[in-house]
């Protein structure tokens, strides 16, 4: 009998890690910024969450919930801690990329005897002891409601907000006694959920996505049949006539635009992993020998089914001529016991995401192992489980995330135990991967608000932001730029034109911003601001110009950050491979890259984006692309098209705006849309090895 993928753990758990299937072969494998507070003898005190001022309280939760709680205590020496993970990072220090051992975190972490006056603390109090990680300095337990209100001497009341019910501590939290004054942060008062970030297209007048494309059984579909990388045409001129009041009235209002066009009209937009492999020059790495083999892309994801999204990667290789990674090659563990049966019908599914995830990472890295890490639950402190989890057990030396929120709706504490987490995968040299968020500066109207989400705003963690692909010029060249759309509606059919056309605005765009919690670290002394700026770099995120994959059985477009950061990640598997070694957080790098090494994405616009006239009994009204396009905040170029939309054929039309990110903005050199902008190719993976070597004593 073959062996499970990674050691079980040896204390006595509610929910232990069970493979979905067995290996036969093991895939165990072998910064950076001030502490956010400074230690103390005092008993930690732990807010409320920021989500609690915009939220409904409906009152007590109900005593018998059950929640995980991860409790992270104070490590011993943070300042030489700190100062050594920097030096791991520092080009040229003696340390550089020489990654610490457990028995080198061992000197900072808690002691036996303090860990033991922690648990024995939570035990008093009724919870239920899931995992002691001496190594992270942590205890994940188990408990109810009451036991959780006692153990932190605080009520927990539920809370409603976006549509989403959620648990929280009502009050400052802190634990009695002793204990309260050895932790650091504690990880699951508030279930609040995690929010993936994968976006399908969706048309303005209809809100619907386009019909998945069901594929008969047993056939191969040929998918430039199916789905158009063409995605943008040259411009075209659309006209729309009302129907006159009576026989001889002028059919007024009447309108005319003229400008590019999107077209998504008989077949949606689409790229196959071979049009994305060659859009980031990957093909010469390929050819070079470097498709990730010997390297292993960890993925976390919230409850999935997790039958689907084997049967759904095996089509998805099968449909799109990918190689079909053996049994050894793709496996799915549940770091903390599989999702129950109601939690995946009724509360969450991210199938869609856990497919998009695999299937791209897969697309970008074809001979990577690839280890798919299923939580129980959305609840944050799982992810934050399943990441110690991944690192503890050597799983893989990148794990990519496509989730988060804003970080207004948490607190200074609340991510405390979070960033020990992470702090702890850069110091072992793994590359931790975030997507950077789909709505831009989350509605606050300001870059540095509170918008940016964490954890991709960690300083222990990369953050993936997005672009939008192959925008035609008039010149017939194509480019990208960043991903942000806003849109307006010009007309409902062809005898309906609106007067004056509706303006929606933003619709949707990659995450990027400030944090208000995180100091800048010293590998961003050149970017603007005190805190961490996100993103680092980009990848192909826009769900009008996504990337194909298939959900429940059928071909779909998919995008957000989601998928950036996956396909970032199978990039990074390359790179590793070429360097021969883990390189840690990657973001570190990015500013010492030759030039060359990463494609600056620029803004893009063009002389013909969409105008135009509506002529009503009042005269003629002139509408330019600008006026269609706001509101602009703080962009000024900008790329528009016309859109017909597909699902009704009825002629209703729209101008989408592309580049134009709320309040964020692109521009040249690192901004706050795409980071440094994206990979190129080999380029960026060979530059990225050599500058690794030449700094490495």
């Amino acid at each position: 009998m073959s062996q499970p993928l990674v050691p079980q753990p040896t204390l006595a758990r509610q929910r232990v890690a069970k493979p979905l299937t067995l290996l036969a072969a093991s895939l165990l494998a072998p910064l950076v910024a001030s502490p956010l507070v400074a230690q103390s003898d005092a008993r930690t005190v732990l807010e409320a969450p920021g989500a609690l001022q915009r939220a409904a309280d409906h009152g007590r939760a109900k005593a018998e919930e059950t929640s995980s709680v991860t409790v992270h205590l104070k490590l011993h020496d943070e300042d030489a801690y700190n100062q050594a993970l920097a030096e791991l990072y520092h080009p040229g220090s003696p340390t550089f990329h020489k990654w610490m051992t457990p028995s080198d975190l061992a000197r900072y972490a808690a002691t036996p005897e303090e860990m033991a006056t922690v648990r024995k603390e939570m035990e008093s109090h009724g919870l239920t002891i899931l995992d002691a990680d001496a190594e992270s300095s942590s205890i994940h337990a188990r408990g109810n409601v009451t036991q959780l209100e006692a153990a932190f001497q605080t009520e927990i009341h539920e809370y409603e907000y976006a549509g989403k019910t959620f648990r929280a501590n009502a009050r400052p939290a802190s634990m009695p006694g002793a204990a309260g004054t050895l932790i650091k942060g504690v990880t699951g008062l508030t279930n609040m959920p995690f929010k993936s970030h994968a976006v399908s297209f969706k048309e303005p007048h209809s809100g619907k996505t386009l019909a998945p494309i069901k594929v008969p059984a047993g056939t191969n579909p040929v998918l430039s049949t199916l789905f158009t990388s063409n995605c943008f045409t040259g411009a075209g001129e659309v006209q729309f006539q009302s129907v006159p009041a009576s026989p001889g009235a002028p059919a007024l209002p009447a309108a005319s635009y003229y400008g590019p066009v999107y077209n998504a009209v008989n077949l949606p937009c689409g790229y196959t992993p071979q049009e994305v492999q060659a859009h980031y020059g990957l093909k010469a790495a390929y050819k070079a020998g470097y498709e990730g083999e010997g390297q292993t892309i960890v993925i976390v994801d919230g409850p999935s089914y997790a039958a689907t999204v084997a049967s759904d990667f095996a089509l998805f290789n099968k449909w799109t001529g990918l190689p079909n990674p053996a049994s050894y090659n793709f496996h799915i563990v549940y770091p903390d016991g599989a999702p129950s049966p109601i939690e995946l019908e009724y509360i969450t599914d991210w199938t869609t995401e856990a497919d998009l995830d695999v299937q791209w990472a897969h697309a970008m890295a074809p001979k990577a192992r690839i280890v798919l890490l299923i939580t129980p639950t959305q609840d944050w402190t799982e992810f934050e489980y399943a990441i110690q989890y991944a690192v503890k057990n050597h799983l893989g030396n990148v794990i990519s995330n496509s989730y988060g929120y804003p970080e207004f709706l948490y607190g200074k504490s609340t991510v405390e135990g979070f960033e020990q987490v992470l702090k702890a995968a850069a110091a072992a040299g793994v590359t931790v991967n975030f997507s950077s968020g789909d709505s831009g500066d989350e509605g606050t109207g300001n870059p540095h608000a509170g918008g940016a989400s964490y954890p991709a705003t960690s300083a222990y963690a990369t953050a993936v932001g997005g672009t939008t692909l192959n925008l035609l010029n008039p010149g017939g060249t194509y480019a990208d730029t960043g991903w942000g759309v806003n849109e307006s509606f010009l007309s409902f059919g062809w005898t309906y034109p609106l007067d004056p056309p509706y303006v929606a605005g933003f619709v949707y765009g990659a995450g990027g911003g400030e944090s208000t919690y995180i100091p800048k670290p010293a590998w961003q002394s050149s970017v603007p601001g005190t805190g961490r700026q996100e993103p680092d770099i980009a990848a192909i995120a826009d769900p009008g110009t996504g990337g194909i994959f298939v959900y429940y059985g059928s071909l779909s477009a998919i995008g957000g950050t989601s998928l950036a950061s996956p396909v970032f990640s199978g990039i990074w598997a390359l790179a590793l491979e070429k360097a021969g070694a883990p390189l840690g957080q990657a973001a570190p790098l990015f500013a010492s890259l030759p030039a060359g090494a990463i494609k600056d994405v620029l803004p893009v616009t063009s002389p013909q984006d969409v105008a135009g006239y509506v002529v009503d009994t009042k005269g003629s009204t002139y509408y330019s692309a600008a006026t269609l396009s706001s509101p602009l905040q703080n962009t000024t170029s900008f790329y528009s098209a016309l859109f017909d939309e597909t699902n009704d054929h009825e002629g209703d039309y729209d101008a989408l705006a592309f580049g134009t990110d709320s309040s964020l903005t692109i521009t040249q050199g690192w901004d706050n849309v795409t980071g440094y902008g994206q990979p190129n190719g080999y380029t960026f993976i060979t530059d990225v090895a050599a500058t690794v070597a030449a700094n490495t004593p």
